[in-house]
């Protein structure tokens, strides 16, 4: 278990601990003040709170609360972890936490003045807010404390071997409040003259077994050259290995700048290129919101479903469903389901790599199909698989993939997020054949990146529908 890990579970157990403590402490408040109003059985306090519905609550309200947390982004970046965000967060989740307690347990408590209500209700956001600032407090103080010392640190690898990398290096090591990078050496980029120094130096090529070997947990590129990430393959070697891929902000101004992700204000200035624009709690309500919105999806379009795999039966010799290998999130590939609209033999001459309106391997269920985007549906099962969001860049194969990142290496970005069913590329471009076309929807996608949010999505929802609608798919 790494450092990040063994912290976050550390704050996670710590969270369910206090918040339990809080709601046993509130549970005993509240007793007080039902006391005269309960059954004869309840008016002991160890009868009370040994009550069937009692013990639910106590298990139930610290797992709310844990789950809140999470799904704010709170455990996202445990070591690195901001005393005022910590706070900030405790007194959220307290809020949230409280008032769904009160309209589902409290509501119906059967007190002779309302106002006891609204008092037990501030007593328990309180003691809830408090008990989790401390706990996270304590362990926030003990882990700045341990990385100051050097004692906690991300094994991190510099990309870039010049005497600006090795300046770099110097600079992290002598900083009077560590960042928390180990730098582990450096990885030669070809950028321009290696400079001798003590920690050692691989090649490009060698990366992904350094990695492996040295745990690396983090990815620094420093380079004399802006415009090192133009370089072919770079961008899209990186976004494969799942890892925090950082900057100098001067570094990829044409294609990156619009995306700041990092910001420290005693330390180096760093962008991270790796990290959607969303904050991690609005990664998880998305997250969260596609799979409902997918599960259910499949659940009331089930007739259309039926249909429509009805119809692609009948009206060709073949499997109902088609499943080509797409690249995804950080590169992984997936199968992604579609209904199939061509012939079962439209690939004996090789992968058909693309196809137009007038393709004559397309059935005419599948026109049909194709035009209302009837044949992505079973996307929404790639969805709850995980495989594929809602609303993202339109994946793509690994045999256009490796050529759009050689014309446009920024494409790589793209691999940052899940793939989408629909995109801002798709609503405004339409569906690409070709390279040159995928490279004119790639400009939306990327736009998409600098800007997402969840009211980007729902507009974006919005037109896609629309589209469905009026059969202007292709």
């Amino acid at each position: 278990m790494t450092v990040a890990s063994r912290i976050r579970l550390t704050y996670i157990v710590t969270d369910w601990l206090t918040v339990a403590a809080a709601f046993f402490l509130f549970n005993y408040i509240r007793f007080v003040y039902l006391q005269a109003y309960l059954k004869p059985e309840l008016q002991i306090f160890s009868w009370f709170i040994t009550s069937p519905t009692l013990l639910a609550e106590l298990i139930l309200f610290p797992t709310m609360a844990v789950g809140l947390s999470w799904l704010s982004g709170f455990y996202a970046e445990p070591m690195f972890m901001s005393r005022l965000k910590a706070i900030g967060n405790s007194a959220l989740v307290a809020l949230i936490a409280t008032l769904v307690f009160f309209f589902l347990a409290m509501l119906n408590d059967t007190l002779p003045r309302r106002r006891w209500n609204y008092e037990l209700l501030a007593i328990l956001f309180g003691l809830v807010c408090v008990a989790m600032s401390i706990g996270r407090l304590i362990i926030s103080t003990y882990t700045a404390r341990l990385i100051q010392k050097r004692l906690w640190t991300v094994p991190t690898l510099i990309l870039g071997a010049t005497s600006a990398a090795r300046s770099f290096a110097r600079r992290l090591d002598s900083l009077p409040k560590p960042m928390g990078f180990d730098i582990c050496g450096f990885v030669d980029l070809g950028d321009g003259q290696r400079a001798p120094g003590r920690r050692p130096v691989w090649p490009l090529d060698a990366l992904s077994e350094v990695i492996r070997e040295k745990k690396i947990k983090s990815l620094i590129i420093v380079s004399d050259d802006s415009d090192i990430l133009d370089t072919p393959g770079l961008l899209g070697t990186l976004m494969a290995l799942d890892l925090p891929v950082r900057v100098r902000p001067e570094i990829g101004r044409r294609g990156v700048a619009g995306i700041p992700r990092f910001t420290n204000v005693s330390g180096e200035a760093l962008v991270d290129i790796s990290t959607p624009h969303l904050s991690a709690g609005m990664l998880n309500v998305k997250r969260v919101s596609d799979l409902l919105f997918a599960s259910l999806a499949l659940v009331v379009l089930s007739p259309v479903l039926a249909a429509v795999a009805l119809a692609v039966k009948l009206d060709s010799p073949g499997p109902v469903f088609y499943r080509q290998r797409r690249l995804g999130y950080h590169r992984r590939p997936f199968d992604i389901i579609k209904f199939r609209s061509m012939r079962t033999d439209a690939e004996v001459a090789g992968p058909a790599l693309s196809s137009g309106p007038g393709d004559s391997r397309i059935t005419p269920v599948g026109r049909f199909i194709r035009k209302y985007r009837l044949d992505e549906l079973p996307n929404f099962w790639n969805v709850v698989r995980g495989d594929m969001s809602i609303v993202g860049p339109r994946p793509e194969r690994e045999y256009f993939v490796s050529r759009l990142i050689e014309r446009e290496p920024y494409y790589a970005l793209l691999h940052s997020v899940r793939p989408g069913i629909t995109s801002w590329g798709m609503v405004k471009f339409g569906y690409a054949s070709n390279v040159d076309e995928m490279i004119e929807r790639m400009k939306y996608d990327l736009l998409y990146l600098e800007n997402m949010s969840i009211g980007i999505d729902i507009k974006i929802l919005f037109y896609t529908v629309r589209t469905v609608v009026t059969g202007r798919g292709i």
